[in-house]
């Protein structure tokens, strides 16, 4: 468990937009997920936007009153209104300028498995649950960095492990065939720019290991 945060890892207006939406009673049902949340527990690499995910109950978040604290906090808030209708969540571009701004995205999520970590007054999704959400990335068709995270989650987990946590967290969207054939289908991964990695690593080595590690399952 991090007990302290990479904050190298995401620019300045992120780390302070952040901070802003954790101090926000309005979102304290969200976590930190996805790469941005394992970059700050690692510090494996940068990453530039804020996924948010909730468990609460479908129905139950006002999007409309965070729609107003957004506008309140932010210079620039796009879209320009709250979309409608609201369906599993939303996607902002927040910020100072359109140039100057980031991705956040607010989103309805299945049942979390495991309590979120609080580091440094930050609600993150855990290592674990990182973990079976990525699978099931990688399960739908993984990008260059959801390869690269998994690469960075072996450091604490055995791709079995992993792929056991997806089969409890999805249960019913849970399908083997289609998470081997995609964990070695690098076909449009590897069309995506690099993210910039702080550990030194290399696209081809990162498919050489998980090509080899799925080849002993």
């Amino acid at each position: 468990m991090a007990n302290v945060l990479y904050w190298n890892t995401v620019t300045p207006l992120l780390h302070s937009g952040l901070q802003r939406l954790m101090n926000e009673p309005l979102f304290n049902p969200f976590r930190l997920v996805g790469g941005t949340s394992l970059s700050l527990q690692t510090g494996h690499r940068k990453s530039i936007d804020i996924d948010l995910f909730t468990d609460a109950e479908y129905g139950s978040i006002d999007f409309q009153k965070i729609d107003d604290y957004l506008r309140c906090t932010f210079a620039y808030v796009s879209p320009a209104k709250l979309p409608s209708p609201i369906g599993f969540g939303v996607v902002y571009f927040v910020g100072n300028t359109p140039e100057d701004s980031f991705k956040l995205d607010l989103f309805y999520t299945d049942s979390f498995i495991f309590p979120s970590l609080n580091v440094e007054g930050i609600r993150l999704a855990t290592k674990d649950e990182i973990a079976a959400m990525k699978i099931d990335v990688i399960q739908r068709g993984g990008r260059k960095k959801d390869f690269w995270d998994i690469h960075t989650l072996l450091d604490d987990f055995t791709i079995e492990q992993m792929i056991s946590l997806h089969e409890k967290r999805y249960p019913y969207a849970h399908d083997m065939g289609a998470i081997i054939s995609n964990f070695t289908d690098f076909t449009s991964a590897d069309e995506d720019f690099d993210p910039v990695c702080l550990w030194g690593k290399h696209w081809e080595l990162i498919k050489l290991d998980i090509a080899e590690i799925l080849s002993r399952l």
